[in-house]
């Protein structure tokens, strides 16, 4: 009986210890899944998977006709979580017939992959249909893997940059370092699964699906770019410069339309030694411009009225008060008045002529035009360039800024003064960003044209392209003329500073800024030359050939000159000459009588408000303009003909004879006319006292 008792009492301690364990597993079954549950959670999530980023396709580059610059494409990476296969034989097959591979042979595969996670290819391309008929299939996983693709390949590369995820970060240069806000998007969140069973994988999980950067357009046209540096490489490799720029322009609203930048890019496969390829020397880099700028120092002196086309200066006496500023080469002009100077790019001239201007008014007009300000460009890297103020000048400094020296600027800045020129005196902001289309394909005007403010009259600006159309057709940028197209702009050989008050020997910036076409401008271009080698350092042997060969490059590529006349371009049909009628040749006339001569025409007059001879027009005399129009006169003090043996010898260069002869006659003055043609030389240097002596003139057919 004991030993029946004793197993009772056995079974019973069992059955209470059988209890006891199940209510500990209960409790603590409890204590792991509601009270610690998230604990546990993150446990398991640390030991059976990891959060990855998802990137998101990056928004599209595009130039201003939508043509792509850089563009992401989406590409797979394909694998098979086998554990979770439910007919290997139809997996196989569809996942075969997808990625070429033999159905059988993938079959065998997956079957060695013994519930494992198998990785079957990667970057893999695929059609709408094919990424659907994978997605049914819940054992198949597709992970994105964008890229970023550049269509031009190299072209461009300094201004566009480039773009690549790296190991945890991503890696940016040009614009798609500085609009990266637009394109990149918004990434989303993948979770990489395993089972507790032999850490097998089973792919990934979205939790958040990746939102695609915005598309931007900008305001460059990549058939202008490719020309751009391929004539840029070419004429480095003729001047042997050690590096260049080129920038073009729309003067109507400051859109940029190519920045080319040495080095170039010549591919983007492959690694690039030099770091300076992705950088635009157009906007992070900047130089003492020289005689280019004295554009602005004659908008300046005209806008101030320190001077006008008349006031003649001696421009072979060097010397100063104090200091020294030579023509280049030493040239001795004698006496020359604004647009001579200007032609010749006298620095004596201009060094003489802004001692009627007071500091604080030339720098305000500096100031006015940009330089020495930030253009505010969505650009890594822009500088403002260096303009000190005027309590920080030295006695000569207001004279050597007139000539392009103790300044700093960037081509863009020299660009954008330019463009103001060309466009009637309008001073606008850099524009790189025409528009943005966001993922909902909703179009945002980005950037409309920004006009900064007015910094010179229309007037002003027309006498000012006159100047330098004269450059290009008779003074250092003949090299820049070409017979199917009016061109303007002005040469600039600067030495190259080393910190702003010294000099590299022998070592120069050559640069040439151009309009196109001069009566009716549509392009600004800069051409800069570091360092070009031998007689190469002149800016009219380097810079402005190359600002030539660009323009013609632009008219057999390009539609931006096809309606200029020409016998390879369309000819524009022109106004009936009934609709138009030529301005008269008032030149050293008395107001009154150029007053009456022109109203006889129907044309408008400005800039006679004082007594004297008309010493410059604009137009110029013989061209075809609408009734109405306005001639800008620029009125120089009287020379009574009965002081002719007192008066000052004109300058008849580039004159016909008849212009010659008019003149003279007009002034009473007597000349030996030696040939026909136009004047080429003259005995007598503008500007020196006559005392009743006639002029001997040099006359030939073709103008030099």
């Amino acid at each position: 009986m004991s030993g029946t008792t004793d197993r009772n009492r056995v079974f019973q301690t069992l059955r209470l210890l059988v209890v006891f364990v199940c209510i500990l597993l209960t409790v603590r079954v409890v204590q792991i899944q509601v009270f610690a549950h998230d604990h546990y959670g993150q446990i398991a999530q640390v030991v059976w998977g990891k959060t990855v980023p998802l990137h998101p396709a990056r928004g599209t580059l595009l130039d201003r006709s939508g043509n792509p610059l850089a563009l992401s494409v989406t590409t797979w990476d394909v694998g098979v979580a086998t554990s979770l296969m439910s007919d290997a034989a139809a997996t196989a097959a569809l996942v075969g017939e997808v990625l070429g591979v033999p159905s059988r042979e993938l079959q065998q595969r997956l079957a060695q992959a013994k519930g494992r996670f198998l990785r079957l290819d990667q970057k893999v391309v695929l059609s709408r249909v094919q990424k659907r008929a994978l997605d049914r299939d819940r054992s198949v996983t597709l992970d994105p893997v964008v890229t970023r693709v550049y269509p031009h390949d190299g072209v461009g590369a300094s201004l566009v940059g480039f773009f690549r995820y790296g190991a945890g970060d991503t890696v940016a240069t040009g614009l798609e370092y500085s609009l990266d806000s637009h394109l990149a998007g918004q990434p989303g969140v993948a979770r990489l699964i395993k089972t507790p069973v032999g850490g097998r994988d089973l792919g990934h999980i979205v939790q958040q699906e990746p939102v695609a950067g915005q598309d931007v357009a900008l305001t460059v046209d990549i058939a202008l770019q490719g020309i751009c540096e391929q004539q840029l490489a070419a004429s480095i490799e003729r001047c042997g410069a050690q590096g260049g720029s080129v920038l073009i322009l729309d003067p109507r609203n400051g859109d940029i339309l190519a920045a080319a930048s040495w080095p170039l890019v010549p591919t983007r496969g492959g690694s690039h030694p030099d770091g300076a390829v992705w950088n635009n020397r157009n906007f992070i880099s900047q130089y003492e411009p020289g005689s280019v700028f004295k554009v602005f120092s004659m908008a300046s002196l005209l806008g101030n009225s320190a001077i006008d086309t008349a006031t003649v200066f001696d421009c072979s006496d060097p010397v100063f008060e104090g200091y020294t500023i030579d023509n280049e080469n030493h040239h001795r002009y004698g006496n020359l008045n604004l647009m001579r100077a200007f032609t010749k790019s006298s620095n004596i001239y201009f060094a003489r002529a802004v001692g009627n201007l007071s500091d604080q008014e030339f720098y305000r007009d500096l100031v006015a035009f940009g330089f020495g300000q930030p253009t505010n460009l969505p650009y890594r890297g822009t500088v403002s360039g260096t303009l000190r103020e005027p309590s920080q000048w030295s006695r000569r400094s207001k004279s050597t800024l007139a000539i392009g020296q103790e300044i700093a600027v960037t081509p863009l800045q020299l660009g954008l003064g330019l463009c103001a020129v060309a466009n009637g005196g309008t001073l606008y902001a850099p524009r790189l960003v025409r528009a943005i289309t966001d993922p909902g394909s909703e179009r945002i005007e980005a950037g409309p044209p920004l006009a900064l403010r007015r910094v010179m009259a229309p007037e002003l600006a027309e006498l000012l392209r006159v100047a330098l159309g004269r450059v290009v057709k008779e003074g250092t940028g003949v090299d820049a003329k070409l017979d199917w197209i009016t061109t303007g702009g002005k040469t600039g050989t600067a030495q190259v500073s080393l910190d702003g008050r010294t000099f590299a020997r022998g070592a120069y910036m050559a640069s040439f800024g151009g309009v196109v076409p001069l009566d009716d401008p549509r392009l600004v271009i800069l051409t800069i030359l570091d360092r070009p080698h031998g007689i190469y350092h002149f800016a009219s042997q380097s810079a402005a050939p190359l600002f030539r060969d660009i323009i013609q490059e632009i008219r057999n590529e390009t539609a931006w000159l096809t309606d200029v006349p020409g016998s390879r371009t369309a000819v524009v049909e022109a106004p009936s000459p009934r609709q138009q009628v030529e301005v008269p040749d008032v030149l050293f006339l008395g107001v009154a009588a150029a007053a009456q001569r022109l109203g006889a025409r129907g044309f408008a007059l400005a800039g006679a408000e004082r007594e004297g001879l008309v010493v410059q027009q604009v137009p110029a005399p013989g061209t075809l303009c609408a009734p109405g129009a306005t001639v800008e006169l620029t009125v120089g003090p009287r020379q009574p003909q009965q002081m002719a043996e007192k008066s000052f010898c004109p300058d008849f260069h580039g004159l016909s004879d008849r212009q010659v002869r008019g003149l003279a006659g007009r002034l009473g003055i007597r000349v030996d006319l030696q040939g026909n043609g136009y004047a080429t030389g003259q005995d007598v240097n503008p500007g020196e006292p006559l005392r009743g002596r006639a002029v001997r003139v040099t006359m030939e057919k073709v103008w030099p």
